[in-house]
């Protein structure tokens, strides 16, 4: 009798504290990106653009989103943070003063002084994973590191805490890295790849012009300056003025890309909250579930083995009795977690449905950019392609008609881990 109420007993307590724990969160200590004390020399400031990020959804899971619901990947989601996350590291740069100018930039822009690719490995509201690479326009690289976190819960609560990014600690981790990273260079190697990032892009408008200004080495992928061209070079003056206008174009594309992380923050930061609550809440739920139903299966299993050796009539009454209860209880404990079960799956419904909004809400931007004569429409990666196509025809204007044949740059560096 006695063993058949400790199992029961023991039943009932481990049952009770199944249902109260709850996991606490510690604020998290808020890191910085280190401000610039001093001016960095001109000849040694560094442009900074950061590509649009890889969603990191697999084609199987872009024909089928149902695939990803379960490690909560959301096509149309990750296209808007792969605009969006880009803009966060790049405010992040440039609010601390130590680089030139700084730009979002598309996929199709080939070169910058400092190039910034990424894609998501996983980001829901309450973890970030970013695989980062930074090259410079040399082609050496400066790193290729995966990023995560978790969210500063203080984001998302009412107050002073809200004004910061959940994840803006992974982001200036990446600031500080690439900081460290230009510390390492020297004063002529900074110059050098200003220099290099120049003559690449006066190349491939002017190949034949500039043959010999440039050396690439195809194995390492590394480029350096050969020799500089003659001062005042008409044809590197007439391209530079190009770079100009060009610079002009990428800063409008900034622009929309500021414009519609503005425009999707709100929605975005809502989308994370719920999206962290929902993740908590489903998580809490299925550590009950699976707590009540081992519980319930470990209740009747006791009843079942008591001891039915009994000397008297009130033993074996007493003994039936705890199997009964112990039976009993364990079957209300698988059914109950079975009902934790269907509650989780009603917090992921509500997850998807809330993803789903926001998705509505984050549509790309479409903008309008004037060239000379044509009108730039779509979007700012479709602006930017077809600006690209119309420098060819404004360097042909100013070269007496005869078409530059732009030679295509290398081939982008694949984003890091394997996109």
């Amino acid at each position: 009798m006695m063993q058949a109420l400790r199992a029961f007993t023991a039943f009932v307590a481990i049952a009770a504290l199944a249902g109260c724990v709850v996991k606490e969160t510690r604020p998290l200590p808020q890191l910085q990106a280190v401000q610039a004390t001093t001016e960095v020399p001109e000849d040694q400031l560094l442009d900074v653009g950061v590509r649009l990020f890889d969603p990191g959804v697999s084609k199987e899971i872009e024909d089928n989103p149902e695939l990803g619901e379960k490690d909560r990947i959301y096509p149309e989601i990750r296209k808007a943070e792969a605009r969006y996350l880009p803009g966060q590291v790049g405010s992040t740069l440039a609010g601390a003063g130590q680089w030139g100018a700084v730009r979002v930039i598309p996929p199709t822009v080939e070169v910058m002084d400092v190039m910034v690719s990424g894609r998501i490995v996983e980001s829901t509201g309450s973890v970030l994973k970013l695989d980062i690479e930074v090259v410079d326009a040399t082609g050496r690289s400066w790193i290729r590191k995966r990023y995560e976190g978790p969210a500063d819960t203080r984001a998302y609560k009412d107050g002073a805490g809200r004004a910061r990014d959940p994840f803006q600690n992974v982001y200036a981790t990446i600031a500080n890295d690439m900081l460290a990273a230009r510390q390492r260079l020297s004063a002529d190697e900074l110059r050098e790849i200003r220099r290099v990032a120049e003559l690449r892009f006066a190349q491939d408008f002017a190949p034949q012009a500039l043959a010999g200004y440039l050396q690439h080495d195809k194995k390492s992928g590394r480029w350096k300056v050969a020799r500089l061209p003659a001062e005042g070079d008409v044809v590197v003056e007439r391209i530079e003025r190009i770079r100009e206008r060009d610079a002009g174009v990428i800063d409008t594309v900034n622009e929309s890309y500021a414009a519609f992380s503005e425009r999707a923050q709100e929605p975005y930061l809502n989308w994370r909250r719920y999206s962290y609550d929902e993740i908590v809440a489903e998580e809490k739920l299925k550590a009950q579930r699976n707590a009540r139903i081992g519980l319930g299966v470990a209740a009747i299993l006791a009843g079942i083995l008591v001891d039915t050796n009994c000397s008297s009539d009130a033993c074996a009454r007493a003994t039936d009795v705890g199997r009964y209860a112990a039976i009993t209880g364990g079957t209300m404990a698988i059914m109950s977690g079975m009902q934790k079960g269907e509650e989780a799956k009603i917090h992921t419904s509500a997850l998807k449905e809330i993803s789903s909004s926001f998705e509505n809400e984050a549509a790309p931007l479409n903008v309008e950019v004037e060239g000379r004569t044509l009108k730039l429409t779509g979007t700012a990666e479709a602006q930017y392609a077809e600006w690209r196509k119309l420098l060819a025809e404004l360097y042909a204007e100013e070269t007496g008609g005869v078409s530059a044949n732009p030679a295509p740059s290398p081939p982008a560096p694949a984003p890091p881990g394997g996109g």
